[in-house]
């Protein structure tokens, strides 16, 4: 599919204040993520299917190699999958010119998490998951009839700094994997506390789009949607009339309760495509001239849990899963 190539995008540069770092403090640092990715390869490294490596900042990345020849990467800082390219190389994903790798913030760009919290609240934006190291549990790469699918699932649990924002345990089971030139996406929270907690999440993916005035979201038609453009903390209630959602300006719209099937099509012939379950809503963001340097290259279609909270007893768990394929809309 003619998605743009990775060639054209702009890429993130480092930190000035990771570019500034003392010889020995960069040393010591380099020897202990070299230590950290080579334990993780010795463990969970499966040859041909995934592989962790050294990525910007030194920050540790996990690579998934399909046979087909599709590959996606993901942060462990945030458990951000920043990469997911087509067999022809192609990327699809988006990752902003202003992203940083140092963990100074969460990583602007790919597949961030929101969670516990989408959007401002009690707790910081879009809560604490994109800015915390996610551990490795396993990895797989299992046939699936007869080609090997390489998986790898992460965890993150609750800590003293999760706590003093939100008083709950929990475990939050994340799992990325390769079907093909598909790319699935579970995320299972786990209620590990004596009593019942809610949430609010989402999925925050940017996906790369020629220009975006040639970009459009078809499936939300005839939905309510929230318009958070001119203040998030008050929305207004709006109902879509349009066959396909445009961008002549700031656009911020959660679409609540939309269906499992969502395309973005990004000016090309091709569309991308996302299919979900248990995620209930779909959220539209381009921030145009807000960052003039870069919203003409991409669009926010992200599954959300949000006009309706997720609760979750103790000892039970709520799950959502979205796969996203590249589709041909050139006819």
């Amino acid at each position: 599919m003619a998605l743009r190539s990775v060639a054209m995008r702009g890429q993130a540069r480092p930190s000035v204040s990771a570019a500034r770092r003392s010889a020995v403090s960069a040393h010591r640092a380099v020897n202990v993520v070299a230590s950290s990715v080579a334990d993780l390869n010795k463990k969970h490294g499966i040859p041909g299917s995934v592989e962790f490596k050294e990525g910007k900042s030194g920050s540790p990345v996990v690579v998934l190699k399909h046979a087909c020849g599709a590959s996606a990467e993901m942060y462990l800082f945030g458990a951000c999958v920043t990469s997911w390219k087509q067999p022809s190389g192609d990327e699809v994903l988006y990752v902003r010119p202003d992203a940083v790798f140092d963990k100074s913030k969460p990583i602007s760009g790919g597949v961030p998490h929101c969670f516990p919290q989408f959007g401002p609240g009690a707790m910081q934006q879009h809560g604490f998951a994109r800015n915390l190291d996610w551990a490795v549990s396993t990895t797989s790469a299992d046939p699936n009839p007869d080609e090997k699918d390489p998986s790898v699932e992460v965890v993150l649990t609750e800590s003293d700094y999760t706590l003093k924002m939100w008083p709950h345990k929990f475990k939050a089971v994340y799992t990325v994997s390769l079907h093909g030139e598909q790319l699935n996406l579970q995320l299972r929270v786990i209620n590990t506390d004596d009593k019942p907690f809610d949430f609010t999440a989402a999925l925050h993916t940017y996906i790369e789009v020629l220009e975006i005035a040639k970009a459009k979201v078809t499936g939300l038609k005839g939905l309510t949607y929230l318009c958070k453009a001119v203040d998030p903390k008050v929305p207004e209630t709006k109902k879509e009339d349009r066959d396909a959602v445009t961008f002549t300006g700031y656009t911020d719209s959660v679409y609540l309760n939309s269906p499992a099937h969502v395309e973005l099509e990004v000016g090309t012939g091709a569309a991308v495509a996302l299919d979900s379950t248990g995620w209930e809503d779909t959220v539209v963001w381009n921030p145009h001239l807000t960052m003039k340097d870069c919203y003409q290259h991409f669009c926010c279609v992200e599954n959300a849990k949000f006009g309706k909270a997720a609760t979750v007893k103790p000892g039970e768990s709520w799950t959502a899963t979205v796969t996203m394929s590249v589709v041909d809309v050139s006819n």
